[in-house]
C-alpha cells in the first residue's frame, strides 16, 4: 500500500462523519490532479483542502537522515486554497522497507503522518509556526507529536512534524484529529490578506522617525544589516515596509502600495540548516547539466543591476541556521571590497568571476539563462560587463539579514559582525499592539531619500562631517578600555562611525552627535563583546566611564549585560 492509499484509508475509516466535499463545489477550474487533493467538510461543517504526497528519506546510514519532499506538484491546490480561504494540508508517511529507516531510530516512521507545512508560495508567504508547535505539542502527549529538528529538513520544507497515527490494526484516531483542531493551516492569512492582528505582527509603529531613521542611516553607512530579537517582533516585516516605501513601482491608489506583499524591489530567502558552503547563495556550474545553476540570491542581483535608480532589499530570513562566513563568503569579501573607479563608478569584488573563465561558449549560455535573449552581449551592455567582469554588486542592493538567537542556532563570528550594522529587536509594545498602532507602515519614500540609500560614500574621512573631533575623542577613550582585549576597534569601526555620524545628519540636519553614537555603540561596538568572567573581568564597568548617560541605550544595556555576567558567569550582547 503506497503513502497516499494509506492516508486515505486512514481518513475514511478513522473519520466517518467527514464528509467528502466534490470540487465543483466552489465552481472553479481544477487544473491539479484531484486523486492527489480532497476536500472534506469536518465535525464542525468547516471545509479543509487536504493534499497528499510521498516521500523518500535519505543518508539513512548516518544519524540523522534527510526527509526529501518534491513539492512542485502542490503549488497549485496550495493556490486553491488561498484562493476560497480553506485551511490546507500536505499529509505524506513513509512506507517503504523498514531497513530504508534504520537510521530513524527514535521513532517508526509508519506509525507516523508527516505533515508539512511549507512555503509553496512564491510571494514568499511564511507563518512563524514555533509557538504553535509548543502549543501541539504540550497537548498531543509528547512523542504522539514530533517536532522535526533544523538539522533533518531539507530545502523545500519549511517547517515538517511527525503525528503519530498508530497502525493499521491500531490507528489513534484522537490525536490526527487534534491536530487538524489546533493546526490554524490558512495559507491566505499570510500573503493574500494583511489581518490587523496575527503573529508575526510587529511591536514598532515604523511610522515613527525615531524608530525607522536608525535604519536608514545604518543602511547608508553599510548595505549590510543583521536584525536581531525573538520570534514575532517584525524584523522581517520591516524590511519588506521599506521595500514597498521605496519601490517606484506606479500604483493606482496609495493603499496598494502598502498591499503589495512583492514590490519588484523585494525578495525574501531562507536560510536552511544544510547551507555549509556558497553554492546555494552564489550557485555553482554543473558538469553534469552543462550549465550554471543560478539560486534567487543572483536572480535578484540581475535584477537590481538593471534598475538602478530603486533600492533593492533582500531578506535573508533566519540567517544564523547555517554559519554565515560559509555559504556567505563571497558576499563577506565583496562588501569590504568595495571602492569607487576612475569614472566614479561603484565598483565591487565579483562574487562570480567572470563569465568567459568558464569558456567562451559555457559564458555565454550563462548570459542567455539570466537574460532570457538570444546573444544578450548584443543586446545589454550589462551582459557584457558580466562577461567580462563578472557579477559584482550594484549599489543599490541592500542587504539585510534576520537573527533569532536561540540554542538551535550559530553564534556569529567576529568577521561577520564586523562587516554588518547589527540592530536588536526585542521590545514588545502590547498596548499598542491592541491598539493597532503597530501595524502602521513606512512613509513613502521620496527621491531624496532613495537616493541617499542608494549613492552612499564609502570612506568616512571623504563624508560631510563636522563632528570628526568629537568622533574621534569618543574612539580613543573606548579604545584605551579596550586595549589588550579582542574587542578593540579598528581602522574599520573608525570609518563607519564617521559614516554613520554623517548619515545620520543627512536624514535629520537636527540630528544629535550624542544620540548618533549611541545607536553606533550599540550596532557596533557592544554586539562583539562576548565572555565568561575570567575573560571579561572588569571590561564593562570600565566602559561604563565612558559611555556614560550621555549614551541612555548603550549605558542601560551595559547594565544589563554586568548584571547578567554577575548572575550567570558569562554574557553575549545578543542574549
Amino acid at each position: 500500500m503506497d503513502s497516499i492509499t494509506r492516508i486515505k484509508e486512514f481518513i475514511k475509516s478513522s473519520f466517518p462523519k467527514w464528509e467528502k466535499v466534490d470540487f465543483s463545489t466552489f465552481d472553479d477550474k481544477i487544473d491539479f490532479r484531484k486523486d492527489w487533493s480532497e476536500l472534506y467538510k469536518i465535525d464542525n461543517e468547516e471545509i479543509v483542502l487536504i493534499s497528499y504526497t510521498n516521500i523518500s528519506i535519505t543518508g539513512t546510514d548516518r544519524t540523522k537522515p534527510q526527509l526529501r519532499v518534491f513539492l512542485d506538484e502542490y503549488k497549485k491546490p496550495f493556490y486553491f486554497a488561498k484562493k476560497h480561504q480553506l485551511r490546507y494540508y500536505l499529509f505524506s508517511i513513509f512506507t517503504k522497507d523498514d531497513e530504508m529507516a534504520k537510521g530513524l531510530d527514535n521513532f517508526n516512521p509508519k506509525e507516523y503522518i508527516i505533515s508539512i507545512e511549507t512555503n509553496l508560495d512564491t510571494e514568499g508567504s511564511r507563518r512563524d509556526l514555533r509557538s504553535i508547535y509548543d502549543y501541539a505539542n504540550h497537548h498531543l502527549n509528547g512523542r504522539k507529536f514530533l517536532k522535526c529538528s533544523r538539522a533533518n529538513y531539507k530545502a523545500d520544507i519549511n517547517q515538517a512534524s511527525f503525528i503519530f497515527i498508530g497502525t493499521p490494526d491500531h490507528p489513534d484516531k484522537e490525536t490526527f484529529e487534534s491536530f487538524i483542531n489546533i493546526f490554524d493551516s490558512r495559507p491566505y492569512l499570510s500573503s493574500t490578506i494583511e489581518p490587523k492582528y496575527h503573529i508575526d505582527s510587529s511591536a514598532v509603529s515604523l511610522t515613527d522617525d525615531s524608530i525607522i531613521k536608525p535604519y536608514l542611516t545604518a543602511l547608508r553607512t553599510k548595505p549590510f544589516m543583521l536584525l536581531a530579537g525573538i520570534s514575532g517582533t517584525g524584523k522581517s516585516r520591516i524590511v519588506r515596509k521599506l521595500a514597498q516605501a521605496s519601490t517606484t513601482q506606479k500604483y493606482e491608489n496609495t493603499e496598494d502600495r502598502w498591499k503589495d506583499n512583492r514590490p519588484e524591489n523585494f525578495e525574501l530567502i531562507q536560510v536552511k540548516p544544510n547551507w555549509h558552503n556558497s553554492m546555494d547563495v552564489v550557485g555553482y556550474y554543473s558538469n553534469v547539466a552543462k550549465r550554471y545553476e543560478f539560486p534567487p540570491f543572483i536572480d535578484f542581483i540581475v535584477k537590481a543591476w538593471q534598475d538602478l535608480e530603486t533600492p533593492y532589499f533582500l531578506c535573508l530570513d533566519e540567517m544564523n541556521l547555517a554559519p554565515v562566513e560559509q555559504y556567505f563568503a563571497e558576499f563577506l569579501s565583496a562588501i569590504e571590497s568595495r571602492s569607487f573607479d576612475a569614472d566614479g563608478n561603484y565598483v565591487t569584488d565579483p562574487i562570480i568571476k567572470p563569465f568567459k573563465k568558464f569558456g567562451e561558449k559555457e559564458g555565454k549560455a550563462m548570459l542567455v539563462q539570466l537574460f532570457g535573449v538570444p546573444d544578450p552581449i548584443d543586446k545589454n551592455p550589462l551582459a557584457l560587463q558580466f562577461f567580462e567582469k563578472g557579477l559584482t554588486l550594484p549599489k543599490n542592493l541592500l542587504v539585510m539579514g534576520t537573527v533569532n538567537m536561540d540554542e538551535t542556532t550559530f553564534s556569529f563570528s567576529r568577521k561577520v559582525l564586523d562587516r554588518a550594522m547589527s540592530v536588536v529587536m526585542n521590545e514588545v509594545d502590547y498596548e499598542g499592539f491592541f491598539n493597532g498602532d503597530t501595524e502602521n507602515d513606512v512613509a513613502e519614500m521620496d527621491e531624496a531619500t532613495r537616493n541617499l540609500l542608494i549613492n552612499r560614500p564609502i570612506r568616512g574621512l571623504e563624508a560631510d562631517n563636522n563632528e570628526a573631533d568629537t568622533v574621534k575623542e569618543y574612539l580613543t577613550n573606548i579604545n584605551k578600555v579596550l586595549e589588550d582585549t579582542p574587542f578593540k576597534l579598528g581602522y574599520r569601526a573608525a570609518n563607519e562611525v564617521l559614516l554613520y555620524v554623517s548619515a545620520a545628519y543627512k536624514f535629520n540636519p537636527d540630528a544629535d552627535i550624542h544620540v548618533a553614537l549611541d545607536e553606533f555603540t550599540m550596532m557596533k561596538i557592544l554586539s562583539r563583546i562576548e565572555g565568561d568572567k575570567r575573560s571579561i573581568g572588569n571590561l564593562l564597568d570600565d566602559l561604563k566611564e565612558v559611555i556614560t548617560n550621555d549614551y541612555p541605550k548603550s549605558n542601560e544595556k551595559l547594565e544589563k549585560m554586568a548584571e547578567t555576567l554577575k548572575n550567570k558567569q558569562f554574557v553575549s550582547y545578543w542574549t
